[in-house]
């Protein structure tokens, strides 16, 4: 009897072993451990190795661990919920890409520009005002998660939905507020050649976002500066869509280039409610140069860009626009103003305003064009008008 019960007590324990297995097998994506635990593979969690573990990114939000330690990774990037089915995040809005880990830009910039990350913004941040920069190196945690709209020329707001209106001088300045003794000055630009012979192509961006390049031009072979210069004026003046050709009620103008000897400075610019104003350093020094005087029209008043200069060999086909380009010799932009400043001084320079609506006027972002107070007309309100 007692050897029976015995018997029937050990059959009981086999049995109970083996309805203790891990649960489901662990779905055939684990190991079955000590204590009836699964040990789940690679991807895969939940107690039976059933669900799939999302994507692990840099958490948009936590809790820091130490001073200045947050953002470490968590599964969907804490803004997105796993499905355990798929192994994919359901991210929260204005949230995509694998794990959530980076921001949309708002309404995809609306069609008139493209979304890239903090590092490609940064990277590409050169301002054309300022010589010599060539962008920036992002690398914090956000660097390609946190994306804006860079928008097509023309466009600009946060998502690039409102169009930029005309920009000119405001017909009622003469003095700047911030210098009220010193008169407003147009920009003028001056082009050194380091050598006689040259083939170059120069660069215009306009206040709107545009890029223009002109043809190749090539100086004068036996010397003649002003031959080259009016080389220099035709080319930019054939820049295509008027960029450089301002047609108004009160006249025309265009671009101009003449020969003449100047101090050229370089400036430090801050970026102001109207454009850009800071110190300028005079040189010694005068250089003769081809110097650019801008049209007195919409756009092309105020602080300029400056012109680029690119004295690269241009030959493989398809290239435009096609230059010999000027091997080892250089071209300089340089910038004065019509004032004379004093060698060697720091001064500050009052450009004329490259206001949008010239300061008269309102601008409608929906259509890009300017209503003008009374008393003014104009593409850009710059110009002024008698009140009847």
């Amino acid at each position: 009897m007692v050897a029976f019960l015995l018997r029937g007590l050990a059959v009981a324990a086999i049995a109970s072993v083996a309805l203790a297995a891990c649960p489901n097998k662990c779905s055939g994506h684990g190991t079955c451990g000590a204590n009836d635990i699964c040990s789940c593979e690679q991807n895969w969690v939940n107690p039976d190795c059933s669900g799939r573990l999302c994507p692990f990114t840099r958490a948009w939000h936590d809790t820091a661990t130490y001073s200045d330690d947050a953002h470490y990774y968590a599964e969907c990037g804490n803004r997105g919920q796993c499905d355990r089915s798929t192994g994919i995040c359901n991210c929260d809005s204005d949230f995509s890409g694998s794990g959530c880990r980076r921001m949309r830009c708002p309404n995809d910039c609306s069609g008139h520009g493209v979304c890239l990350f903090m590092e490609e913004l940064a990277s590409l941040s050169a301002d054309p005002r300022i010589h010599g920069t060539d962008g920036f190196t992002y690398t914090k945690w956000d660097r390609e998660k946190i994306q804006g709209c860079q928008c097509d020329p023309g466009w600009e707001g946060y998502s690039c939905n409102q169009r930029v209106c005309p920009k000119g001088d405001d017909p009622l300045t003469v003095n700047d507020p911030k210098f009220p003794a010193i008169p407003q000055s147009d920009m003028y630009q001056g082009i050194v050649l380091s050598a006689v012979s040259m083939t170059f192509v120069l660069k215009y961006t306009d206040p709107y976002g545009n890029t223009w390049s002109t043809s190749a031009i090539t100086s004068d072979t036996a010397g003649n500066s002003a031959v080259t210069c009016t080389r220099i004026q035709t080319a930019l003046q054939r820049i295509p869509n008027l960029a450089l050709y301002t047609t108004t009620l009160s006249g025309e103008g265009q671009v101009t280039a003449t020969l003449a000897s100047v101090r050229p400075f370089v400036r430090t610019p801050i970026n102001g409610p109207t454009g850009v104003v800071g110190a300028t350093v005079a040189n010694s020094a005068t250089v003769s140069a081809c110097v650019i005087s801008f049209p007195a029209g919409p756009g092309t008043t105020g602080y300029q860009y400056p012109l680029q200069c690119d004295v690269t060999a241009h030959t493989m086909a398809g290239s435009q626009p096609l230059s010999a380009g000027s091997g080892s010799a250089t071209c300089t932009i340089y910038e004065h103003y019509s004032g004379t400043a004093a060698a060697a001084a720091t001064v500050d320079v009052p450009f004329t305003e490259l206001a949008t609506c010239s300061n008269r006027g309102t601008c409608n972002s929906d259509t890009g064009t300017c209503t003008c107070f009374a008393g003014h007309k104009g593409l850009a309100c710059e110009l002024q008008e008698a009140l009847v």
